[in-house]
Order: structure tokens, then sequence, then C-alpha cells
């Protein structure tokens, strides 16, 4: 019997330096909001690939209060809540693993917090 997954869009809020587990299914997507102190408001905004140092970044912006999307990636920095929201679309297992939510600080040292996604079993069905 299959198992008919009608909503696959979870949404997750991260920040505070707490570690957050994530879960999507092959198909579907997922909706991270990622928290930070107002002092960062002006600051780029960037979902990486963990681990720290991170090297690969899915998607980047220093524009505030659109969405810019890289490909399944995308990012919107809502500025007057303090907060920037990731959307990964079209999910696979291979997107399993650590990522960071992070705010570009240069020269010093960005501030991160862990988002864990696991893509799990199952097949996504939209909404007919």
């Amino acid at each position: 019997m299959k198992v008919l997954l009608v909503f696959s869009l979870v949404l997750v809020s991260v920040g505070g330096g707490e570690s957050r587990t994530v879960r999507g299914y092959p198909g579907g997507g997922v909706l991270i909001r990622c928290r930070y102190e107002r002092r960062y408001t002006s600051n780029p905004k960037y979902f990486c690939i963990a681990p720290w140092p991170c090297m690969t970044k899915p998607v980047r912006t220093e524009v505030k209060n659109e969405w810019r999307s890289t490909g399944r990636f995308s990012l919107l920095d809502n500025t007057r809540a303090g907060e920037f929201w990731v959307m990964i679309r079209d999910l696979t297992v291979e997107d399993s693993g650590l990522y960071q939510c992070a705010v570009d600080k240069e020269p010093t040292i960005d501030v991160y917090t862990p988002v864990e996604l696991t893509v799990g079993e199952g097949e996504y069905l939209p909404p007919t």
C-alpha cells in the first residue's frame, strides 16, 4: 500500500544557537526559518552545506525582503522580523545532511545555526 503524502512542505524554525532537525520527502520541499539578532539586519545571509567553515553556499543574498533563488534553493531575508527563510524544492535522499543558516560578519567569524535535514522514504504526491 502506497503512503499518500499530501502535504510536503515542512516549516521549521531555527535560531538561538539551537540545532534543529528538518524532515522532508523525495519530490517535496521544506521551508526553514532562521532567526538572527537585529544588529545583523544589514548583513548578507546565506544557507550552506556544513561542516564549518561552509565553503558550499547553495543560496546567498544581500538583498532584503525579496526572494532570491539559485536552482532548487531560495532565500528571503525578512529584516522587519529578524529572520530569513530558506526553501529547498524537489528534495532527494541525497539532500539529507547537515546545513547551516548563516549571517556574514566579514571580516570576523560568521554566525552559524545548524540544521539537520533528513529526506525520508515515501513518495510525494501533490494534491489534485
